[in-house]
């Protein structure tokens, strides 16, 4: 077995269809498929059961509900294939998309092979070609961390060697996904990164990740002040930039959206950002988008607020 595909199931009846219909098209076909039924309310359970009936690649776990975490680590315990690869259960995956990164990762003798994604709603972007970036060791850590390719576990295959015993930490609620890929990749030799954005990641305004901000932004913060200290010397500053982008980036989110829980995350957040303006202005680790925010903020906190909720409230 090379690969064993991992799809967490919960409250997903009206998507887990399509998703598993469109892994089951790969055109890459020695792979299993390992659905994670987490104690779903809803027909979800019910539909997984049935989809096993009819194809035998299909693997079906029922648990009590645990989180997302907790699936996706069920579906490791229980995956035999050399490889680990991750769909989210509302998503789908272009027919190419095991076999590109599968060929990627044995062609360039790689420790993880990466993918672009692409968001959608209705109808699926257009496809990139299969240019293809490889890192070694040296610089893995800054291409990972500065360009902001620590989120989506689902656009990696790893490999299970490596993983060993490896699990996503079911207490973070929030970033699970830049904790587990920035552990796995501590240990790896190299990387192998695709233009080709074949996972297709459907795009919810009322998910964990997106509108407004929830206190558990706090404790994604905290883990990356604890992902700077696993860090060397040589590559601690990539970490401390990817901080600065998550402060201001949540700043921006609680300006042009608002709490969700009354926290009040402008305040904690604004004397940090401005106490720290310089470092963040004259990083060459942070994006231009980054310091223009912040640059706002010093020239005037209430103009800044206005011009993002204008520019940034459908984009953001």
């Amino acid at each position: 077995m090379k690969i064993s595909v991992i799809v967490p199931v919960y409250k997903v009846e009206k998507y887990i269809n399509q998703c598993v219909e469109s892994i089951l098209n790969q055109t890459f076909e020695d792979f299993e498929l390992i659905l994670v039924d987490d104690g779903s309310p809803d027909n979800s359970g019910a539909i997984c059961d049935e989809l096993a009936l009819t194809d035998g690649r299909i693997v079906c776990i029922h648990k009590e509900n645990g989180g997302l975490s907790s699936a996706r680590n069920a579906g490791i315990d229980m995956a035999k294939g050399d490889y680990i690869a991750f769909v989210d259960s509302d998503d789908i995956i272009d027919k190419e998309m095991l076999q590109v990164m599968y060929s990627n990762i044995v062609k360039y003798n790689a420790d993880i092979s990466g993918i672009e994604y692409a968001e959608f709603s209705q109808d699926l972007p257009q496809l990139k070609k299969n240019k293809i970036i490889k890192f070694k060791q040296k610089n893995l850590m800054e291409f990972i961390m500065q360009k902001n390719r620590l989120y989506c576990v689902v656009r990696y295959l790893y490999k299970k060697s490596i993983l060993q015993n490896q699990r996503f930490d079911c207490d973070i609620k929030l970033g699970e996904d830049q904790i587990f890929i920035f552990d796995y990749v501590l240990k790896c030799g190299s990387l192998v990164m695709s233009d080709y954005n074949g996972y297709y990641y459907r795009r919810n305004i009322n998910s964990l990740s997106n509108g407004q901000l929830k206190s558990s932004c706090i404790g994604e913060l905290d883990n990356r002040l604890k992902m700077i200290e696993k860090l060397d010397k040589k590559t601690k500053k990539y970490g401390q930039a990817h901080y600065w982008k998550g402060v201001v980036a949540y700043w921006t989110r609680a300006v042009v959206y608002g709490t969700a829980e009354g926290f009040d995350f402008e305040s904690i957040y604004t004397k940090e950002i401005k106490k720290n303006a310089l470092r963040i202005i004259f990083s060459r680790h942070i994006e231009l988008k980054y310091k223009a925010i912040c640059m706002l903020m010093c020239l005037g906190e209430k103009n800044a607020k206005k011009i993002l909720k204008k520019a940034l409230a459908d984009r953001w």
